[in-house]
């Protein structure tokens, strides 16, 4: 089988969406160089023809000249990784494909066109989606080792995509429905092979109004008349391990109109316990949301965590403590 053959199995868009979040305008996909640090989007993907180019740095090609330039790697190195990412296999001189079905692929399958507004386009998931991964204990023990319990991953619906060698988690939105799947890279060269460490299996196509663990928590949140926001969704995993349930995570590091919109039509208290680095009072979006329901933060005055530490990475203990001295937004 000829290198032309492999490339006629593979969608170009669904192999670099897995790199690089891109946006359709006008048929054509665009995102940020992966080879050049830029801030306007210059990387240009024509499914229509199977190539690439970026403006940036000058590289164009096919999927293998992509591989090749991203992952460092020879152009047979490049092949034998197209080839797996097609399920392709022919060994023993035969050629055949293996039916496979790959987070990244399937989602795109039930991608919608987006426009260029700024609203939420996320496509909802079928609510079988995640039983076409493998629920493989064995595979969690880095996350065990972070501090998160099996019960919180059975709870939350943590499974294995072997195809990508990542853990993976259903995102869902308020009415429970998925909306994305988000994953952990397992490989431990992920830096070296400039793999996101992680990563979600589609674009979000705009505003990303999801508040991870809304739906989930719901119950805990209503029933203690608050919810406690993180910024990560395993801070939300952490503290269900420590007995803290009314829990959620915006995914990012600032409030967007969307996810305000939802926390304010909640109507409980809002304690946002975001990562150490995070400016709470400078966020616009956390200012507008008092208007609404009561807001207030954490603050680690007496420096228990580290830059980029989430309040409940140092344990239950600092957490606790950071929390019975939250400040209230006025």
């Amino acid at each position: 089988m000829d290198v032309q053959e492999i490339l006629e199995c593979v969608d170009i868009v669904d192999l670099i969406s897995k790199y690089v979040d891109l946006q359709e305008k006008n048929g054509e996909f665009w995102g940020f160089s992966p080879f050049k640090e830029e801030k306007t989007p210059s990387f240009s993907v024509r499914r229509e023809t199977g190539r690439f180019y970026c403006f940036s740095s000058g590289i164009g090609g096919n999927a293998v000249t992509f591989l090749k330039f991203y992952h460092h790697v020879s152009a047979h190195e490049a092949v034998e990784m197209l080839k797996k990412f097609a399920g392709i296999d022919d060994s023993g001189g035969e050629f055949k494909r293996r039916k496979r079905m790959s987070a990244t692929d399937t989602c795109r399958r039930f991608a919608k066109p987006r426009d260029n507004k700024k609203e939420c386009t996320n496509n909802i998931l079928p609510d079988n989606y995640m039983e076409r991964y493998e629920d493989k204990p064995e595979k969690y023990e880095v996350w065990r080792k972070e501090g998160i319990t099996d019960e919180a991953m059975r709870f939350f619906g943590v499974k294995y995509d072997g195809f990508s060698n990542c853990i993976v988690y259903p995102v869902r939105n308020p009415a429970g429905k998925i909306a994305n799947v988000g994953g952990r890279t397992l490989d431990p060269d992920f830096k070296e092979k400039g793999i996101r460490k992680y990563t979600y299996f589609k674009p979000w196509g705009g505003q990303m109004s999801i508040v991870y663990g809304i739906f989930e928590n719901l119950n805990d949140i209503m029933a203690k008349k608050e919810v406690i926001i993180f910024e990560g969704m395993k801070s939300v995993l952490i503290a269900r391990g420590f007995g803290i349930k009314n829990t959620a995570a915006i995914l990012t590091s600032h409030l967007n109109p969307g996810q305000m919109r939802i926390l304010a039509r909640l109507g409980v208290r809002v304690v946002f316990a975001l990562d150490k680095d995070v400016a709470v009072r400078e966020d616009r979006n956390i200012n507008c949301l008092k208007k609404y329901v009561n807001v207030e933060y954490l603050y680690d005055a007496r420096d228990w965590l580290d830059d980029k530490d989430a309040p409940v990475d140092k344990g239950r203990e600092v957490f606790e403590a950071l929390y019975q001295n939250r400040f209230k937004f006025r």
